[in-house]
């Protein structure tokens, strides 16, 4: 294990119109230079379709550096349905009407509608005569089963047609997942000031993720939820996010190498991966306002 010294601490400067202190950083000058960064605020969840808070609560945020790779996945939940002969026939009659409908049907057709539905009428003769009979001869019935019976039946006639109905499947539109986002941070503190912060940073999130209890410890406070936006690039480069909830924050300490600085015992290396999830799914209104 090796103890390493630091460089001289760098000299304060101010982030952008924000006194120093008012925001936790990494790097130390990150948005000073004009590159990417991203600004972390935590504060109280408003569930507001598309909400972007800023305004800062307890007068802190963190500002880190762009990560490579940021990754917008927008997912539709779509349900399976099936519509069935019935389904079929419940279609032509509201577009053609009762006399049309019956009318494009042929006596083949009817005939493999009815015969399709011989096993769930066998099903049903089935259950009911096991009702009526009592006894042991009710038994019997039901330990072949209702079901069983209908199954078979629906065996047999498809083996002797050699068809099989056609369950009319489709899609139907459910709801817009809400959408997750993951940001993966490396730090290599390069002084005294930029170890606190990293430390400073990590606490930030994991305290913000978690609730807080009630004086009596029966209720649960809503955790804070974060606002993310992003310095120094376009507003329409890079889709905005609404408020988020801090789902997951893992962090790994000296992942590749076994050396420490000999301030505080800081590991030369952590890695942090934050990952977050809207409040709420956004609509077509949210996009095109540039979420």
């Amino acid at each position: 294990m090796a103890i390493l010294q630091f460089s001289p601490d760098k000299q304060p400067t101010r982030f952008g119109t924000q006194k120093r202190g008012s925001a936790l950083r990494y790097p130390d000058d990150v948005a000073l230079k004009g590159q990417p960064f991203i600004m972390f605020t935590g504060h109280r969840a408003k569930y507001v379709k598309g909400a972007q808070e800023t305004q800062m609560v307890d007068n802190s945020s963190v500002a880190l550096y762009m990560p490579p790779g940021f990754q917008v996945g927008d997912i539709m939940r779509y349900e399976g349905g099936a519509s069935g002969a019935l389904g079929v026939i419940g279609e032509k009659l509201m577009d053609q009407g009762f006399a049309a409908t019956l009318s494009s049907f042929n006596s083949q057709d009817l005939q493999d509608v009815a015969e399709t539905f011989a096993g769930r009428a066998a099903q049903a003769t089935a259950g009911a005569f096991a009702a009526t009979l009592g006894g042991p001869a009710a038994g019997i019935v039901s330990a072949v089963g209702a079901g069983g019976i209908g199954a078979a039946v629906d065996a047999t006639r498809a083996k002797r047609r050699q068809t099989g109905m056609n369950p009319q499947e489709f899609m139907l539109f459910k709801a817009p997942n809400s959408r997750q986002f993951s940001f993966t941070f490396n730090f290599f503190p390069e002084s005294v000031k930029e170890a606190d912060s990293v430390t400073k940073i990590i606490k930030y999130f994991r305290t913000r993720m978690y609730p807080k209890v009630t004086a009596n410890d029966l209720m649960y406070k809503f955790p804070d939820v974060f606002s993310i936006t992003f310095g120094s690039i376009g507003d329409e480069v890079l889709p905005k996010i609404a408020e988020s909830a801090l789902t997951n924050a893992t962090m790994n300490y000296n992942p590749n190498s076994m050396s420490y600085f000999s301030y505080k015992g800081q590991p030369v290396e952590i890695s942090l991966t934050l990952s977050f999830q809207e409040l709420m799914p956004l609509t077509a209104e949210n996009i095109e306002d540039g979420f």
